[in-house]
């Protein structure tokens, strides 16, 4: 990856995550960087040791950077990525891809045409215990997997306690916010076990918290295979203290994974007790998987190969996610 150092970086959007890439970035020795920003994040300290733009046209033509970051609002991800591709930038997107269907099949277009590599930032792919899991079920320790079940809530007024939770991108329905957009790693995460491929999803949108938003203020999704597997997942952001957890369900057993316990237990049909247990704890820093999916992403670029969240996974988990808000019965 070393010999990647010379690339040019424009990094979209310096809210909280934009400024988790470019101290990460910087960690892994990338220095060549810019921004282009609207200025109107939440977090304001000066950056003026590097060069920053309003205008994206003007920071693609002027910096010529050969790696777009975009980390802006659900809602301006596409628009940025599509003019990032079409100068031909390699491009990495936070999730989610978009907030709409709309433009990702011109940005596979342009990502083929231009030779742009693309990854959506799903970094719960680079999870220790999620690669164990994931390990140990193509190794069959669980039988053949049958279902997955997970739920994810947080009280949304916890996350940026700095600033007022209505005004926020995930509190309005025109920037890509609610649960079922946002809480999206959930549904990447749950398609990656199943397989992918997709044959019916079902959602239940709960709106009876007494959170003031724009969008559903939880999700039940049902999802399930085309290989006949089901997955449960519910998403919100009501939920006090805030629970993160995951159930694998094969054949010949079960595997449990808490993410805020960072711990894994593995149990098989013959006996109650877990047979194994990995509680990383102690040891786990949420950061690395940022650092790890960066560091595959440069990876992808310098092999000319596939991420393991091209456009594909994120179009696959933005549909789920779209289609249980749109059908909910």
């Amino acid at each position: 990856m070393r010999d990647a150092i010379n690339h040019r970086i424009l990094i979209s959007g310096l809210g909280s995550i934009g400024r988790r890439h470019l101290a990460n970035l910087n960690s892994l020795g990338y220095s060549d960087i810019a921004f282009h920003r609207s200025g109107k994040a939440t977090i304001d300290e000066p950056l003026t040791e590097h060069p920053t733009y309003r205008d994206l046209g003007q920071a693609l033509a002027e910096y010529q950077p050969t790696i777009v970051f975009v980390c802006g609002p659900s809602h301006n991800h596409m628009e940025v990525a599509l003019n990032s591709a079409n100068y031909g930038a390699n491009v990495f997107i936070e999730k989610p891809l978009g907030n709409t269907l709309d433009g990702i099949a011109e940005l596979e277009k342009l990502a083929k045409a231009n030779g742009s590599t693309i990854m959506v930032g799903y970094m719960l792919r680079f999870h220790p215990l999620l690669l164990k899991i994931k390990e140990q079920i193509d190794d069959n320790k669980i039988g053949k997997l049958l279902h997955v079940r997970s739920q994810w809530g947080e009280y949304l007024p916890d996350w940026h306690p700095w600033e007022d939770y209505r005004e926020t991108y995930a509190a309005k329905r025109s920037m890509g916010g609610g649960p079922a957009i946002t809480l999206s790693h959930e549904i990447d995460l749950a398609l990656w076990f199943l397989g992918g491929s997709v044959s019916a999803v079902h959602g239940l949108v709960n709106t009876s918290s007494e959170l003031d938003l724009e969008t559903e203020h939880g999700v039940d999704i049902l999802i399930k295979s085309v290989a006949g597997m089901t997955a449960n997942l519910h998403l919100d952001f009501y939920q006090r203290p805030s629970a993160r957890t995951s159930e694998f369900v094969g054949t010949t057993g079960r595997i449990s994974f808490d993410y805020y316990a960072a711990r894994f237990e593995r149990f098989t049909s013959d006996q109650p007790e877990p047979v194994e247990v990995l509680d990383i704890a102690d040891s786990f820093d949420r950061n690395n998987m940022f650092i790890s999916e960066i560091e595959h992403f440069f990876e992808c670029i310098a092999n000319n190969t596939k991420p393991v969240t091209s456009i594909s996974e994120g179009k696959m988990a933005l549909e789920v996610a779209l289609t249980a808000i749109r059908n909910d019965k």
